[in-house]
């Protein structure tokens, strides 16, 4: 594996990187890391931590193009101690997971979904970190599942759950550590398809509760049926378990469907009044979510229209938007209504919603795009 090398000073924090024959970056506690795959030049892809402060960590090589981040913590009492580790799936039609050590900066193991599945790009761990669970698409079959891994025995496939329903893309463990709430898509698609979408006509979206040990199906909740061609993609939780929805229309362009919903306890989805204007600038696609850390605002970002988008996720309201060319990914910065944003221009930066400030990390790298989504640790 091909390491590109950066020597730096972690900014403001008084610490330097530590080089390994991998990631190398400091571990502080203070402020949170951003993690996210990327596209490198000359066809290479790869995965960057950023600090809060801009620092750099070195360049991990990816087998092929990355999407979502996991983050296994690590069982230290002090903050930054063990920092764990983080898993990086593979975009569909994918099958390759890396697994980083975060204090090391060093790639532990590559693990591969199984010949007749592949990966949707996202994943979440239990509550004790034993356990990731894997979106992927039983793609013979037609039906979406929730691949598990023992993260204590090499991450060996331990089996599957039923996503109940098609395409199953995000997901996340909700506050009782026994519900994962999945964003079933509803579309359709087969490897040796590319990436055609082969159901569009009966597409059937919808939002899962399963039990996470026993693939039980405790609820589910379906938009309405002239809107069964808004696919539910993407999705932030609350600590309260509100459940905050990103969509993409796969309808008519001439039609303007609402993007963003939200969803709570046993109550249909809700979908957000958002002013026409806004929505013609989203462009029907919504490609990454996130809530600050106060839970206060919701960030959902439109990469085809060149918008971030910013919601009041208690009172399910728009609030504002500004103007970022490919911008989608989405983490919270730490802070109320403080988030990482990142760009396909290669641009990284904190903005702050409060004070309608931004804070450049990366300024748009040559070469650089980063990925769909963020993860912030």
């Amino acid at each position: 594996m091909a390491i590109s090398r950066r020597s730096l000073l972690t900014a403001g924090l008084g610490l330097p990187l530590v080089g390994h024959a991998g990631m190398a970056f400091a571990v502080s506690g203070r402020g949170p890391l951003a993690v996210g795959a990327s596209a490198e030049t000359g066809g290479r892809f790869a995965v960057r931590m950023i600090t809060g402060q801009g620092a750099d960590g070195d360049i991990v090589d990816l087998p092929g193009r990355g999407h979502g981040a996991a983050w296994r913590r690590g069982a230290g009492e002090i903050p930054g101690e063990d920092p764990g580790e983080v898993v990086i799936l593979a975009r569909r039609p994918g099958r390759f997971a890396v697994v980083i050590d975060v204090a090391e900066g060093r790639v532990k193991q590559r693990f591969e979904a199984p010949q007749a599945r592949h990966f949707y790009g996202h994943g979440v761990f239990s509550r004790d970190g034993r356990r990731l669970f894997a979106t992927e698409n039983d793609f013979d079959g037609g039906r979406g599942v929730i691949g598990v891994y023992d993260a204590e025995k090499g991450y060996r496939r331990l089996g599957e759950l039923p996503s109940h329903g098609i395409g199953p893309h995000e997901l996340a463990l909700l506050s009782d550590g026994r519900r994962l709430v999945v964003a079933n898509g509803g579309i359709r698609t087969h490897p040796d398809s590319g990436r055609r979408k082969l159901n569009l006509a009966t597409m059937a979206p919808n939002l899962a509760y399963v039990n996470s040990d026993s693939g039980a199906l405790l609820q589910r909740f379906s938009l309405p049926e002239d809107l069964h061609l808004l696919s539910i993609r993407h999705l932030a939780v609350s600590r309260d378990d509100a459940v905050c929805l990103a969509l993409q229309n796969e309808g008519p362009r001439n039609r303007l469907v609402p993007l963003v919903g939200f969803q709570r306890d046993g109550t249909e989805i809700a979908l957000a009044e958002t002013p026409a204007a806004v929505l013609k600038s989203m462009r029907h696609y919504c490609g990454s979510a996130a809530l600050d850390e106060s839970g206060r605002y919701l960030a959902v970002s439109a990469p085809r229209g060149g918008r971030i988008t910013f919601w009041s996720a208690k009172e399910r309201r728009y609030l504002a938007e500004i103007s970022v060319a490919d911008g989608c990914g989405l983490a919270p910065a730490g802070g109320v209504g403080r988030f990482f944003i990142s760009s396909g221009q290669g641009r990284l930066f904190i903005y702050d919603l409060t004070r309608g400030r931004e804070t450049a990390l990366y300024g748009g790298a040559p070469g650089l795009a980063w990925d769909n989504h963020l993860l912030a640790l």
